[in-house]
């Protein structure tokens, strides 16, 4: 899958793309299936209660075809050719979302590149939960300058902030820049959101030092649940791209969970 000249521009200038129908709906169907069981298996069986957001990492094997997405070249080459650069698949996870999801980027820092892509089983429209986008806070100075309480900032509510709504049906996959500033509103208890995430992988110091804390604390949420963010399944994938994302990890120090001193 090459990504054509507009649609380079498209992301460089605003921070986030949209692929119609890049899944077919038997994908979708089989997403569905392994993205119930995915949750099943991480949250041993607890269902989800619609009171709260549920969280559960799908790089395991009860949801292979949604970690295989991952090596699939319409992820990972399209990852590599909006950053210009190799990449590191660093998560695959799937989210039963409760309520509004405030503004904010996905990264504490803009030293080190990343996308996300966004896939959501069920679709959405701007009351709905559809993913809303400020176009072109990948980069300062707008990247720094929005505020995150609106109504104190603006005298506006968070849903008034100027910004893209990206309304999607299932098959549907958004891919943004992780530091531009989105939000969804208006979404019911129990919308479905799957998360691919890549990051650069660095080749500057200051990079690597930044891609590493965020790495540390990506470790800290799968800790917290007593668990490790790369299991098994995961890592016995046998892709050549897939081992050298474990081995650039190691060789970062964070393939496995940071030491306490760290």
């Amino acid at each position: 899958m090459r990504l054509t000249p507009q649609q380079h521009a498209h992301f460089e200038t605003f921070g986030f793309l949209v692929f119609r129908h890049l899944l077919t709906s038997d994908e979708i169907a089989r997403y569905s299936l392994e993205f119930a069981a995915g949750h099943d298996a991480w949250l041993g069986g607890v269902p989800y209660d619609g009171q709260s957001r549920h969280y559960a990492s799908l790089m395991e094997e009860a949801s292979p075809f949604i970690a295989g997405l991952a090596d699939d070249p319409r992820f990972a080459d399209v990852s590599e050719q909006l950053l210009g650069k190799e990449t590191i698949c660093i998560a695959v996870d799937g989210n039963y979302m409760v309520g509004d999801t405030q503004w904010h980027p996905d990264t504490h820092s803009l030293e080190y590149a990343a996308v996300k892509f966004c896939i959501y089983p069920d679709p959405l429209s701007a009351a709905t939960g559809a993913l809303r986008v400020v176009p072109g806070s990948h980069r300062q100075p707008l990247h720094g300058s929005i505020e995150r309480d609106q109504e104190a900032a603006y005298g506006i509510q968070p849903e008034e902030l100027p910004a893209c709504v990206v309304e999607t049906e299932p098959g549907d996959v958004i891919v943004f820049n992780v530091g531009t500033w989105h939000a969804a509103f208006g979404g019911a208890p129990g919308r479905r959101q799957g998360v691919i995430v890549y990051y650069e992988d660095p080749d500057t110091s200051e990079a690597a030092e930044a891609l590493v804390h965020q790495m540390r604390g990506n470790h800290q949420l799968f800790e917290s649940k007593g668990r490790a963010m790369y299991g098994a399944h995961w890592r016995a994938i046998s892709d050549r791209r897939h081992q050298r994302w474990l081995s650039r990890l190691a060789e970062l120090d964070v393939l496995e969970t940071p030491s306490a001193d760290l």
